[in-house]
């Protein structure tokens, strides 16, 4: 009964490519006539020659001719329901999957709840149904999102924030072109660039080459972004828009399986990543350290990448040590919000100062002829790159590496995302 009520509510929620949910009005005016379009079907239950999954089965069909949208949502309703109290689970997924039904569409925090309440209240030999089911909603979630990536082509991939810690999913979205230096791409939606495969000389000596794509993030994560994903900021300079810092590379990706980096790419549940993970189906990470590089000189074969070396250069590009005067993003001191000085060729800001960004790769020695290069096997120190607001011009520029164990945290730190394809 419990499992009944908790799928009745959740499939009510949310409309697939169903269009336009259905108003209240609608789904009563359509309750008699999908009556009597499953009358045959209920009846021939009662008397024992249909099962409970042959009566889903019957709806599921029925939606798939039916012309009302609140006749189909509620039939889909009535197949799902069915094929899990029939214990056909993989069917009820298949009911969800088969339809598109877009989740996000539910309130977040109201879906939160229904799972909670569900799992509390419902027979524990029947919690493990309901676990089912969840897992197979995720595995729908990360087929949608990589389909829409895919087939959208987009240079840009675009993850909605704002439903916040709470979200059982948030929704990823693919666009070609978009104005993103807004406040709304700093604090509720965290948008990434996609990098074509190249090769470049990394720390201007050593040749590297990129045989995938990726994408990267436009701007470094801010302290909102991150709390919307963690549920609380721990940054000592305070600030929306600025750049989450006081992280650990532990934090970000875990202090267990995240750490078996690059023996494994998986990530603590709990972590940063593994929370953005879950909630998006996407292998969401930091960067490489030759992926940060080759994204932050677009190009460029200079010290900063807007093609100079100077100390003029570094004043136009990011945060450092002898410009917090400046005011720009409207910070005078220490760090400031993302976005507030020059872009590089690719879109990319603060590349170049504001914080140190953590890179997946442990400390050691390059060296030339490198394809897609993981960085050493095993280490002490995680690497670190583009400087901050408390380093000299020269600490900043794009062949400048920082060693620092994984577990440390400072104001200094930060981190932009990177997803590869």
């Amino acid at each position: 009964m419990r499992i009944k009520s908790f799928v009745v509510v959740f499939l009510a929620a949310a409309a697939a490519s169903l269009a336009a949910m259905p108003t209240k009005q609608e789904l009563l005016e359509a309750e008699e006539p999908v009556r009597e379009l499953m009358r045959p079907a209920l009846e021939a239950m009662r008397k024992g020659s249909k099962t409970r999954a042959d009566v889903a089965r019957a709806a599921a069909g029925l939606a798939e001719k039916e012309a009302s949208e609140a006749a189909r949502l509620l039939l889909l309703k009535g197949a799902f329901t069915f094929f899990v109290e029939a214990g056909a689970f993989d069917d009820a997924i298949d009911v969800l999957a088969a339809t598109r039904i877009l989740i996000p569409d539910i309130p977040p925090q109201n879906l939160a709840n229904m799972i909670e309440t569900a799992l509390r209240d419902m027979p524990r030999s029947r919690a493990d149904s309901i676990y089912r089911i969840l897992d197979g909603l995720k595995s729908q979630i990360r087929i949608l999102n990589e389909q829409k990536i895919a087939s959208h082509g987009g240079r840009y991939c675009v993850i909605d924030l704002s439903a916040g810690p709470s979200a059982f999913v948030y929704p990823v979205s693919s666009v070609q072109e978009g104005t993103f230096n807004t406040d709304e791409y700093k604090t509720s939606k965290l948008v990434l660039r996609r990098i074509e495969p190249g090769t470049f000389k990394m720390c201007g000596e050593f040749e590297v080459t990129l045989t995938k794509p990726y994408y990267i993030g436009v701007f470094e994560v801010t302290q909102k972004q991150y709390e919307l994903v963690m549920g609380q900021v721990p940054s000592e300079f305070k600030g929306d828009k600025r750049p989450v810092e006081n992280v650990s590379f532990g934090q970000i990706r875990g202090f267990s399986d995240g750490a078996k980096w690059p023996a494994s790419s998986a990530v603590d549940p709990m972590s940063f990543m593994g929370r953005l993970r879950a909630r998006t189906g996407l292998d969401f990470d930091l960067p490489t350290e030759a992926q940060w590089e080759y994204a932050c000189r677009a190009g460029t074969t200079s010290a900063f990448n807007n093609g100079g070396g100077s100390e003029d250069d570094m004043k136009n590009l990011g945060r450092y040590g002898e410009n917090h005067a400046d005011g720009r993003g409207g910070y005078s001191a220490k760090h400031t919000a993302v976005g507030a000085y020059m872009p590089n060729a690719w879109g990319l800001y603060d590349m170049h100062g504001n914080v140190w960004e953590w890179c997946l790769d442990w400390a050691g020695d390059l060296s030339g002829g490198m394809t897609d290069p993981k960085g050493p096997v095993a280490g002490a120190f995680r690497i670190l790159r583009g400087g901050s607001w408390g380093e000299t011009a020269r600490g900043c520029n794009s062949s400048h590496r920082l060693r620092l164990m994984p577990n440390y945290r400072l104001r200094h730190y930060g981190f932009r995302l990177a997803l590869p394809r």
